[in-house]
């Protein structure tokens, strides 16, 4: 059910979701390539500006895969796996994927020991097309292939760093074109891999033709204005204090909140240091963008004298239009033993400090985990919705029809404040449809069946599948509708296949959407695989951890703890979350049965009676009728069992 990246996550709950080509891990190497000119040494050996290192070859990603020596021979294997297995190489986390990685990609249809036999041979054909430099270039052991990527110049990591411009613009289908694996998992690798590549010239602006050429255009030789250049410093520019129009790019809709997002600030003289901002800009872009409330105002990148070592103001914030609610900046710091990477809030109005936080990571750590900053990502953008909640006061919010309103009253699980949240919906929708605001209303139908508010769902469940058909319909790559409507499929429907799939898109288009993990880890539960959703669920409650829902989060903590077992921390998530949600029945459910699961008596018939009040005519045959999902697998079973042992009525 789940991707092997994905897999990767909730194997401990602190190890986060590997998203490789989101956010590619640093390498050591430099990202400034220099070219040389025709009638030059050749295009096969590309000097690192930096550090001297030679390339020996050149690697083309963009266009048909092309593999080029010294000397410009063609090196390219004849075997399109062959082909496939260095471009996969290529852009993987320090060049390296475990054997069975590979086979699952290239092999899906095969047996394991006819899929490893298909891989070393593919591996040989590889080592016949590099000849002598095979040894060094290629390595594999009986775990894992690597790539020596400090001997290789690819196009598609020098246009991560900025590195390479030219005329004509880049299409999704340029990255690998041509290539015909005819495997679906391949397929499916690369269609994520070719709509991340296309993200990324999106995002930097670039437009080139990427297939081989025989000399740079003169753009390449000159300084990307993306990132600052590091050795030497370019010299210090005016620049006006009102910029032209093309410096600013943003939303046509002035419906939402506005934020500027200020060039950012990369200190310490590392090219990894840019690749990093860039990858945590795209994500932290992302995820405002995903609230639906905020439109954002882009800033031009500047020059190194611009940006600063200070903090935001003078220039920078002198530059910001009219209107701007909040500013949010980047920064980088890189050392040779850590890297340090900042997020900062600021109130335009006065350049007063909304909010800032940084992580800390060392170097080595930093190349094996490059979402380190995940967490970051995710507490900046809960911080500038609750600011610009605050700003405007919640009763304008509510009148202006904000989804942060609805969701912050939809979140408080009173029937009451349901009723105020679909009506905030649905004043937001009467004048902006937008996908977050359908999806949005479907996921609060949701709670409406959950805890029985409605004596017949029959109508209420037809709506939420119109809604969640029109959210998907509206934005299909968005992470958070598609996790709000994975969740509709997974609950209401026990879709649990096209559920994960709609999971697995939000999780790969944005690793730092919490509340997917947290709603992918209920679906494991319902689909019996409790001990996987309780690693997810971990993961999600380590993301949340300042999100004024966390007792959401606590809560999917203690189900999936009751379903797998782990009563102890059911008990635990438990009684956190009802802390702040005294009257949540979700909870006082599993609190009644895990006590019941370790023998405490007590503690179990004073959490029923509670229940009892809440919901007076809840019974195991009341839960099976209103179709709760999973209480047929192992751990569903498991929870009924402490219901009934805590003495909840079967009928």
């Amino acid at each position: 059910m789940l991707s092997p990246a994905a897999s990767a996550a909730y194997t401990q709950c602190v190890v986060p979701f590997v998203f490789d080509t989101a956010l590619p891990k640093v390498t050591g190497r430099s990202l400034w390539l220099e070219r040389t000119d025709a009638g030059a040494p050749s295009p096969g050996s590309v000097a690192d500006r930096m550090t001297g290192v030679s390339h020996v070859l050149r690697m083309y990603l963009f266009g048909p895969f092309t593999l080029l020596g010294p000397d410009s021979e063609d090196l390219t294997p004849k075997s399109r796996k062959s082909r496939a297995i260095l471009a996969m190489l290529a852009v993987a986390p320090r060049g390296s994927r475990s054997r069975v990685w590979l086979r699952d990609k290239l092999w899906s249809d095969r047996g394991e020991d006819q899929a490893s036999a298909s891989l070393r041979q593919a591996l040989l054909d590889i080592r016949k097309s590099l000849g002598p430099r095979a040894a060094h270039l290629l390595t594999a052991d009986k775990n894992t292939v690597s790539l020596d990527l400090a001997s290789i110049a690819v196009d598609a990591l020098e246009l991560v760093a900025g590195d390479r411009r030219g005329d004509e613009p880049v299409t999704t289908e340029h990255f690998l074109e041509g290539i015909d694996v005819r495997d679906p998992e391949f397929e499916d690798w690369l269609t994520l891999e070719r709509q991340s590549w296309f993200a990324r010239l999106e995002e930097t602006g670039f437009e080139a033709d990427l297939a081989p050429r025989s000399g740079p255009s003169a753009d390449a030789r000159s300084a990307s204005l993306t990132v600052p250049r590091t050795s030497p410093p370019m010299a210090r520019t005016a620049m006006p204090q009102t910029p032209p129009s093309s410096f600013l790019r943003q939303d046509d809709d002035d419906k939402g909140w506005r934020v500027a997002m200020m060039p950012p600030v990369i200190l310490g003289g590392d090219p990894a240091g840019a690749v990093v901002q860039a990858d945590v800009q795209r994500a932290l872009r992302r995820a405002l963008m995903e609230t639906g409330d905020m439109r954002l105002v882009e800033m031009a990148p500047l020059g190194f004298g611009e940006t600063g070592p200070g903090l935001l103001g003078g220039s920078a914030l002198a530059r910001l239009p009219e209107q701007v609610h909040l500013s949010v900046q980047v920064r980088v710091l890189t050392d040779v033993s850590y890297l340090r990477v900042g997020i900062v809030l600021q109130n335009p109005a006065d350049n007063s400090l909304v909010w800032s936080d940084e992580v800390v990571v060392a170097r080595r750590e930093a190349t094996v985990e490059s979402n380190f900053a995940v967490p970051l990502i995710v507490r900046a953008t809960e911080e500038a919705m609750m600011h610009l909640l605050r700003r405007g006061g919640g009763e304008a919010a509510e009148a202006e029809g904000r989804i942060a309103a609805a969701v912050a009253s939809m979140f408080r699980l009173a029937r009451g404040d349901l009723d105020r949240s679909e009506v905030i919906l649905r004043r937001h929708l009467d004048t902006t449809p937008t996908a977050q605001g359908y999806a949005w209303l479907a996921f609060l139908n949701t709670f409406r069946v959950g805890q029985r508010f409605n004596p017949s769902d029959a109508p209420l469940i037809e709506e939420t599948q119109h809604l969640a058909r029109r959210a998907l319909s509206l934005e299909p790559n968005n992470a958070l509708v598609s996790a709000l409507v994975g969740h509709i499929h997974s609950f209401l429907f026990g879709e649990f296949d096209y559920a994960a799939a709609l999971f697995e898109r939000s999780l790969r288009v944005n690793p730092a959407q919490t509340l997917a993990w947290d709603l992918y880890a209920m679906l494991h539960a319902y689909a019996g695989q409790p001990k996987r959703a309780l690693a997810m669920a971990r993961w999600a409650r380590h993301l949340g951890a300042f999100s004024p829902h966390r007792y959401y989060y606590e809560t999917t903590r203690a189900i999936t703890g009751n379903f797998s077992g782990d009563h102890q921390t059911a008990i635990d998530a438990g009684q956190s979350a009802l802390a702040e949600r005294p009257d949540f029945n979700s909870l006082l459910r599993v609190l009644v049965s895990s006590n019941a699961h370790l023998d405490r008596p007590e503690e179990a018939r004073m959490f029923l009676e509670r229940l009892l009040q809440v919901e007076p005519n809840f019974s195991i045959a009341s839960l099976r009728e209103a179709g709760y999902p999973g209480l047929d697998t192992e751990g569903g079973r498991h929870f009924l069992d402490g219901l009934s042992k805590a003495g909840v009525r079967k009928h």
